[in-house]
């Protein structure tokens, strides 16, 4: 056989091999990646499976990627895929495995945010890097975790912070854009106050502390004044040649009603402030910024 024949027979003999490779039927391809997952061998299974979807897409492909892309960590990826597989309810599938779906689904959402943007109209938002579009946006889902949030507009200061994202949590950020010409410097010390479950916790409970022992004080002088009304130097009610009769009652009234309240107040603060910490909303406020977070 001469040279260029040996040649050209290799390399039908390649092409051949690699389009039966390429056509290799999509439940093989499934079959074959499931093998890889019980050999521990995920990220192999997630390329068969991309491959099974690409040749014929359905709930099944989408939910086997959706399984390893979230033993993978891949929550976004797992998110879209797992939804959309369970979006088919009818599916025989789908129907067989929705524990599992599901259970998955619930996996991934624990680790993924959602973040809704608020400011001036027109102004360009970007998030960890990616161009998010112009204010208004819909709300954008994200991963759990500390991410940058940048933004610009035309006649502005360029805006940029950095936004905690919680899983499972809805987080509303207000962007506050400066005017190029304004001078005003705002103070590093006072760049950022939150109200957090913790730090009310403590506000709460002192002051919940002051007003408590104020108003039992206050509660009990007025039940002194009470007492002595109508009573002489002498101590008694009798008004002989004692001295002048004591006329305390409207005063220890009001004394008595003012202590109850306060005490009732100190009392209702003291109790919110031992359940604080569970708090389904938190609040950040700076000079440039608004941010409101909450379970969801």
């Amino acid at each position: 056989m001469s040279r260029a024949a040996l040649a050209v027979f290799v390399a039908l003999t390649a092409f051949s091999a690699g389009a039966r490779t390429r056509d290799v039927d999509p439940d093989t391809l499934i079959a074959q990646g499931l093998e890889l997952r019980r050999a521990g061998k995920s990220a192999e299974a997630l390329e068969l499976f991309r491959r099974a979807h690409r040749q014929a897409p359905s709930p099944r492909t989408l939910g086997q990627m959706g399984l390893v892309e979230a033993s993978l960590t891949h929550w976004l990826d797992a998110d879209g895929h797992l939804s959309a597989s369970l979006a088919t309810p009818d599916d025989a599938w789908v129907r067989k495995n929705r524990p599992f779906l599901e259970q998955a689904l619930d996996r991934a959402r624990m680790h993924i945010g959602e973040l809704v943007i608020s400011g001036r109209p027109g102004a360009a938002v970007w998030l960890a890097g990616r161009a998010l579009g112009v204010l208004p946006l819909s709300a954008v889902r994200s991963l759990e975790g500390n991410v940058s949030l940048t933004a610009s507009a035309e006649g502005f200061k360029p805006f940029s912070a950095i936004v905690l994202i919680k899983g499972g949590a809805r987080t509303a950020f207000a962007i506050v854009l400066d005017p190029l010409e304004a001078s005003a410097v705002p103070d590093p010390a006072n760049d950022r106050f939150a109200v957090a479950g913790a730090s009310q916790g403590s506000t709460k409970r002192w002051a919940g502390l002051t007003l408590a022992a104020a108003g039992l004080f206050t509660l009990t002088w007025g039940v002194v004044w009470i007492e002595l009304d109508n009573h002489n130097t002498c101590g008694s009610v009798q008004t002989g040649s004692c001295g002048t009769v004591y006329d305390t009652r409207p005063t220890g009234w009001f004394l008595t009603a003012g202590g109850t309240a306060a005490a009732l107040v100190g009392g209702g603060l003291l109790f919110s402030s031992l359940h604080v910490s569970n708090a389904d909303l938190t609040v950040a406020l700076g000079p440039k910024s608004l941010q409101l977070e909450g379970r969801f």
